[in-house]
């Protein structure tokens, strides 16, 4: 986006390659292990590529990751010792919330399994946010940790209350690789797997749900990996198979599980949000968003995206959290968007995920949360016209759209807007400005936000954090990140009637 940035006893052998492993795979280099004990003691550096692309590093977010209570080596030595379920081929080079709405539904399916879901970092293949070649050409990527995104379930978070007690915590890779060896680790064909269960292209996913549940909790073994993907791939996600698991019998509901009503985005994005605060609210930053005042520092300068305040001075924000008042939230995907939507227009794509809970045929059901929006068709519309305008908005329509909206908010007084955004500054411009001709009190965007490198990195999120606190929001049906948004309004139990589509 356009934003402004400032500047068990093991043998050695195995050690040796767990070592090698992190350092291949994670992009920082440890200090010598030399016994069981010094797991607890792991030391990350920069490595060379990093420093040269100037790469945020990650290091304080490393280190809460490595300090999460199932990590601790005393877990290792409990009896019976906690269960894990690791994708090594989640999906990949795709966006962030692509891959992000797998790793959500992974969460829920090993905590279904009574296993402890293996989070990894999010490679920034698709979108980086900072140039990622070196001089000589090759390509170093950036590594994200998950709790640079979220410190929810799926970042190894609490499952919170009302939760099965007996539930293992999320782990990292890095939990992983030193506790699960290849010699001891229980390896699961997806596609056999598939074949086995009976899992075809016409079975709902509450019935693909609940059978992978049964399978992985049928399995003895402490560590499970399933090869080949996931049983929730992007596909399956994009189509209207996936909505019956939100509604899905008993403990087997998406909706009401713990890995959503626990969600709350990390430290990072509250800090990003808290000292922003000022662009989409003229209220006092809320108690969810304040720092702990023993925590932070009087230096001058301390607080500003040149010298943020340390991240353990905030607690993550709960999906949950009580809304921003008056503020109407925006997202208005732009850049790449523009042949996207022409794709998705010509292929007579449908809502992405969870933004088809508005659909007529989803609402009939009585089943789901009665999103008040959906993918229609003016009179004499084309159906690709129509996808055209739900898709990529004109200003006209956005400002249309944003005085309807305000005017059918029952209970709100909507004065403000944010737009989450990568459009051009002068596109945001303009919007912003017609927006404050229609009488909006306070209009701000993305290319506003102040942010230091290693918010920058997560800026989306930092967005959609903003999104779902927001009182109301209008997002793209089409796109994954505002399907992310709705899911995580409706479970932090913002009223379906609130979150609307262009």
């Amino acid at each position: 986006m356009n934003r402004r940035f400032l500047p068990r006893a093991a043998p050695l052998k195995l050690i040796c390659l767990v070592l090698v492993a992190l350092v291949l795979l994670s992009g920082f280099s440890y200090r010598i292990i030399t016994t069981r004990a010094d797991l607890q003691q792991v030391s990350y550096a920069p490595s060379p590529h990093t420093i040269a692309l100037g790469h945020p590093t990650f290091e304080d977010v490393k280190e809460y990751e490595r300090t999460l209570p199932q990590h601790r080596l005393s877990v290792l030595a409990a009896k019976p010792r906690p269960r894990y379920l690791f994708f090594p081929s989640e999906a990949w080079g795709t966006g962030w919330n692509n891959v992000f709405q797998e790793q959500l539904l992974n969460t829920h399916l090993a905590y279904l399994a009574n296993r402890g879901y293996v989070f990894v970092d999010y490679i920034a293949r698709d979108h980086p946010p900072f140039p990622d070649e070196l001089p000589d050409g090759t390509r170093h990527m950036l590594h994200i940790p998950m709790n640079a995104l979220t410190s929810g379930p799926t970042g190894g978070g609490s499952w919170g209350e009302g939760a099965n007690p007996g539930a293992p915590l999320p782990v990292s890779k890095d939990w992983w690789i030193s506790s699960c060896p290849a010699s001891e680790t229980v390896e699961v064909q997806l596609a056999d797997t598939m074949k086995e269960l009976n899992i075809t292209d016409s079975t709902t996913g509450e019935e693909r749900l609940v059978r992978w549940a049964e399978k992985l909790r049928s399995i003895e073994a402490e560590c499970v990996t399933i090869i080949g993907g996931s049983p929730f791939d992007y596909m399956f996600i994009g189509g209207d198979k996936v909505l019956s698991i939100w509604a899905a019998d008993g403990n087997y509901s998406y909706g009401n599980s713990p890995t959503l009503k626990q969600y709350a985005w990390s430290p990072l994005v509250t800090r990003a949000i808290a000292r922003n605060f000022a662009l989409i609210s003229s209220d006092s930053v809320p108690p969810a968003l304040s720092p702990t005042l023993s925590r932070i520092t009087t230096t001058p300068g301390a607080g500003s995206a040149h010298s943020p305040y340390p991240l353990n001075a905030f607690s993550p924000l709960r999906a949950a959290a009580p809304p921003i008042r008056g503020l109407l939230g925006l997202h208005l995907r732009r850049g790449d968007y523009e042949e996207h939507c022409n794709n998705l227009a010509w292929w007579g794509a449908g809502f992405n995920a969870w933004n088809a809970f508005g659909e007529p045929p989803a609402r009939e059901t009585g089943r789901f949360p009665p999103l008040p929006d959906y993918l229609s068709q003016h009179t004499n519309e084309s159906r690709f016209d129509a996808a055209l305008r739900h898709c990529w908005p004109s200003p006209e329509i956005i400002v249309e759209r944003a005085r309807a909206v305000r005017a059918e908010a029952h209970g709100q007084q909507l004065s403000t807007v944010y737009m989450a955004t990568n459009g051009k500054p002068e596109w945001v411009t303009d919007v912003a400005a017609k927006l404050r001709a229609d009488g909006w009190d306070m209009v701000s965007s993305s290319v506003q936000m102040q942010l230091s490198r290693d918010e920058f990195a997560v800026s989306q999120a930092v967005d959609m954090g903003v999104l779902v606190a927001a009182e109301t929001f209008i997002g793209v049906g089409f796109s994954s990140l505002t399907s992310n948004v709705v899911q995580l309004r409706l479970a932090g139990g913002r009223d379906p009637n609130t979150s609307r589509f262009w």
